[in-house]
This record gives structure tokens, sequence and C-alpha cells, in this order.
């Protein structure tokens, strides 16, 4: 069992991650976009069967062990024989066999179930991955450091400095004079798990839970639960000998928790560190993810603890149900397939309860990850300090909000001309298990979804009576429109590095928290500003325009919305064909500084 410890103050440099990408068949697995392509594989199914009661009613009923006899006897007529069968989500169950399925095993397991009439869903139990971040290799900042400029009012013109210029940030400095939040709402990072910090102590986390399964991944010798601390998710070339770890890489921990932790609720106005988005309210920690990834199945379960769902544990046993149900749930994993009806299910409970889903859309320039491509979710796409798309940033139709992810100057051809520091935030020193508390610049689509995570969590608190329809339209209502410009073109796989975004790529436009916040006061009488148009001219930016467009075209028609699964279909990946031309420039980037 892991513990909390003290932590106290260093200075360290976590390494850079390695990057890169391979085309998606179906199935497939969701790759950590950091490795090279190796076999898929599948940990196993997700199955639903037809007018199968939800599991909290079989327990009720004493009717669980029907319900295994009864997906039993589906396998045994489909000829199919499973090592162990347990509940997952609301009403389906999760089936191991006694080995690790390639694509093809566990897409002719799936089409025999799917033929079979009781059936009513079947997906593979894929392993979701933390998503792969764009690069700067320089080390931390010191003197001269442009700081959280992504919490600073909105502000500058053409004629401004670079540093000087914030159109695209959110104005969350400008929200702080309604509300820091509200130490009754619970924002939950379903993510790697936490570490101390000083600008996030404990007495800000509500107890949280371990929902990583698999042995192999989750680095703390045991399965679920009630410590949801991150012993760290290393993988070493050792690690990769073992035939559980096919398509990872090896790379240092992430401690991707504690920073997508750190951008949403790091402690505030305490005179430590740095800022976070709300100060007040509390932290659910639900640690999804270990070594490689996260599995769909542990996904669905940690979503809907966290929500105050009944979920059972693989002896079919009801877990205690979480005292402080989240009312924002921040999932900064993904992968490359379409959104699956495990995944809608369990977003339609949450929303049921008046439970948000933040995801991220991903750092290939091309379409939209899942859950970010869910119904009901609200998709971030990440911009630059002047409103137009970051390179890296994926965009579609499915997204619904934009906001600033940092911008690296090691992305794009435009990358030594136009580019910002990042988001500043806490992070762990250590490279393999936890260290001492830092502070690093990071960039990603990952970190401008806890941005959003913050941002709702103040609408929460302003208005705890807002359902999850209300959270989603007031965030695009009160959005700024995209910024425009003349020398830049519009977002497209033509063109898919930095562009102009549109309602059609990126969303309602770019988020702004001041806003947000007045639509949650008085959502039905709400006006929107009648906003002034952004127009970005500066010498850098034609002089980057001038070199032609910062990447190279997809080869794919424009990214659009990709269809949930129908019931029965098991999630095939979509065609990332466009992401080819982003290999070698998407990795991982932490510039560190000391508490």
């Amino acid at each position: 069992m892991r513990h909390f410890l003290t932590l106290p103050c260093a200075v360290a440099v976590l390494g850079a991650l390695a990057a890169g990408h391979a085309a998606a068949a179906s199935p497939q697995p969701e790759r950590l976009l950091t490795t090279t392509a190796t076999a898929p594989r599948a940990l196993g199914l997700l199955v639903k069967l037809k007018d199968a009661p939800s599991h909290e009613q079989a327990a009720a009923l004493g009717a669980t062990k029907a319900g295994t006899e009864r997906l039993q006897g589906v396998m045994r007529a489909s000829g199919l024989t499973a090592l162990k069968i347990s509940p997952n989500g609301r009403a389906a169950q999760r089936v191991d066999f006694d080995h690790v399925l390639t694509a093809g095993e566990a897409a002719a397991m799936a089409a025999r179930l799917r033929a079979q009439p009781e059936v009513e869903w079947v997906v593979t139990n894929d392993l979701e991955r933390r998503l792969a971040l764009p690069n700067d290799p320089r080390f931390p900042k010191t003197a001269g450091t442009t700081g959280q400029w992504w919490l600073q009012p909105v502000s500058g013109s053409n004629l401004n400095a670079a540093v000087d210029r914030m159109r695209g940030v959110p104005g969350v400095q400008g929200a702080w004079d309604t509300s820091t939040g509200n130490a009754a709402v619970t924002i939950a990072i379903l993510d790697s798990g936490v570490t101390v910090h000083p600008d996030l102590s404990a007495a800000r986390y509500w107890p949280g839970r371990d929902f990583v399964s698999e042995i192999e991944y989750s680095n703390d010798g045991n399965g679920w639960d009630t410590d949801p601390s991150d012993p760290g998710d290393w993988v070493t070339q050792a690690d990769l000998g073992d035939p559980a770890f096919a398509g990872c890489g090896v790379e240092d921990s992430s401690w991707h928790g504690t920073t997508t932790a750190g951008i949403a609720a790091a402690s505030s106005n305490d005179g430590v560190g740095v800022a976070g988005v709300n100060w007040t309210s509390r932290v659910l920690p639900v640690r999804i993810s270990g070594k490689c990834g996260a599995t769909v199945g542990d996904i669905v379960d940690g979503m809907r603890w966290a929500a105050g769902l009944s979920v059972l544990d693989s002896s079919n046993n009801t877990i205690p149900v979480n005292p402080h149900p989240a009312r924002v749930i921040n999932l900064s994993f993904g992968g490359s397939s379409a959104c699956n009806a495990a995944y809608q299910s369990a977003i339609d409970d949450l929303a049921a309860v008046k439970t948000v889903v933040v995801a991220p859309a991903g750092n290939e320039s091309g379409g939209v990850t899942r859950p970010a491509n869910c119904s009901g979710v609200v998709g971030v796409a990440a911009v630059n300090r002047d409103g137009f798309k970051a390179s890296y940033s994926n965009f579609g139709p499915s997204i619904q909000i934009a906001t600033v992810g940092g911008d690296s100057s090691q992305i794009g051809a435009w990358g030594s001309t136009v580019n910002d520091d990042g988001l500043l935030t806490i992070s762990n020193s250590g490279s393999s298990n936890p260290g001492t508390g830092n502070y690093v610049n990071v960039f990603g689509t990952s970190f401008s979804t806890p941005l959003v995570s913050g941002v709702l969590s103040l609408m929460v608190s302003v208005n705890p009576n807002l359902t999850t329809a209300q959270l989603i339209d007031g965030l695009k209502r009160s959005a700024r429109p995209h910024v425009t410009s003349p020398v830049v073109g519009a977002c497209a796989n033509a063109n898919p590095g930095r562009c102009i975004c549109t309602t059609s790529t990126c969303g309602a436009g770019l988020m702004d928290a001041a806003q947000a916040l007045v639509y949650a006061a008085n959502p039905t009488g709400y006006t929107a500003p009648n906003w002034s148009s952004v127009v970005i001219d500066t010498p850098a930016l034609r002089a980057a325009a001038a070199q032609g467009q910062d990447l190279p075209g997809n080869g794919e028609s424009d990214p659009v919305t990709p269809p949930i699964n129908p019931p029965g279909d098991g999630g095939g990946a979509l065609g990332f064909g466009w992401l080819l031309g982003l290999l070698a420039a998407v990795v991982a980037l932490r510039r560190t500084a000391p508490v």
C-alpha cells in the first residue's frame, strides 16, 4: 500500500519523453504517441448483454451470479472460454482471457459475440495512453521568466511585443473577482495519481482511489485500492522484455496527474510558488493509469466512482461509494479510436447526475481523440497566447472550446519565430520514484484541459444547480470569437499546424472565464457581449508565414466527427495517416524549476 510522503523542496530536471506515431489500424489499442508501432493488443473485452440489469439492481436481487452465468452461456455458444468475468460500468461485464489478445484475436472474438442475439454491444478493453506532448529541450527558465501568463487578463495588440500579447488566454484573473472556488465543489483528476507538493497540500485532496487493475502496469504491487498516490509510471528497457509491455516505450515518470491537478487547483494567494484556476475547491484524485497508460475498463469505473455512482469490483462486491461526488471530471487521456459504447454509456450516466467530463483533443495536428470525440464531453483544443491554433493541437467539429496550451518552439516551421513558454505549474523531480516537488513549463492539450476543468468548477461554485448541458452551453455561449488573420490560413488537413480556428475546427471560440461565470449566475438571462473582432498581424507572424505553412498537409480529407460505435461495434481505430508528418516532432516537454 502506498502512502503520501512529506517531500522537501529541491531542484530537479525531468527527462524529455521520446516521440513517435504510427498509423492506426482497426481495431487497435490506444498507443502512447511517444512510441513506434508494435503489434496492437487488447486486454480482453467489455460486453453488454441485452436487457441486463444494472449491477446495483442485480446485487440487490442476489442475481449477480445469474448475470455471470448468462454471459458464460453466450460465450460457450460463441465457442469462447473466459479466464474471468467481472462487472464493469453500469451493466456491462469485463471478460478476461488467459493471455493478452492481438488485434486480430480481439476482432474475431468480438465478431463471434456480436453474432449472438443476446449481445447488445462488445468493445475491446484497449489501453488508453497519456497523450503525447510537444517538446522544447531547453533548460528551466530563471531570470526573465514570463511566469503564469496563461492566468493573466486578456490584453495586447499587434503593436506589443510577444510577451505582452495575451489574446488567446481565458482571462482567469478577471473571473477571480467573482469566485475563486467553493469548498463544497469537487474536481476529480482521473490520471496517474498525485504526489505531495507544497503548492497543493494534502488538505486540498479528498480521499481518492486507485483503479489500475493490471498488476503489470500498476507499479505498486496490487490492483484496486484506496491509495491514489502516484508511484511513478517509468518504463525501462527491461520492462519491454515482458510481452505485457508490447507497444510501450522507455520513458521516465511523467507525474502527469500532479501537473494537471496543479493547473486546475494549485493553492493560490498563499505566498508560495504558483497559482491554480480554482483556489478553494477540493481535488478528488482517481488513479486510472500506470505504466503504459490506462485501460478503458478502468477509466470507465474510475469515472463512475468519481461521480458517486455504484461500482463493483472483480469479485462482484460493491466498493464504498464516493462520499464526495465530483461535478467536474478532468480526463487528460485518450486514444485514436472512435467513441465506443462503454465510454458513451458512462458519460451519459454521469450527465444524469450533473457531472461533466473534460478531455483533450490530442496533440497530433489531426482528428480528435476519444473520449473528447464522445457526445456530451467537453473536448478541448489548444491555442497559443495570440489565439490561433497551437501547432500540435488536434482539431475537428467535435471540439467544444479552445484555450491556451502552450506553443513550443520545437514544433513546426514557424516554431522559432512564433512560440511561447508553455504553462508553468507544479510537478515532481523524480525520474522514476517520487522525488521532491518542483515546477515545470508544459505544452499540450492535456494541459489546456485542466484549465477548462478549473473554469467549469468555478461555474459550479457560482451556481451549483447548473446541469451538465448548461455547463457546456455556458462555456460555448460565453466564448470569445476565434481570432482572424490576413496572413495565416484556416485550419484544415491541408494546413494542420499553426492555423486560424473556426467554429467547425476548434469549438465555439476562445474560453472566457469571466463571462462563463456571468452565464453561471444567470443562465436563462445571459446575453453575450458584442465582442470586437481580433485580427492577428505582426511582423514576426508575417516573417513566419513567408516560409510557407507551418506543417505539411496530412494528405486526407478534413477531420470530421467520428461516429459513436453503434451497438455491437467493437470500436475500430480512426485513420490517422495525417499524423506521419509530425512523427519526429511530438515529444514531451518539462522545463523544471526548484520549489
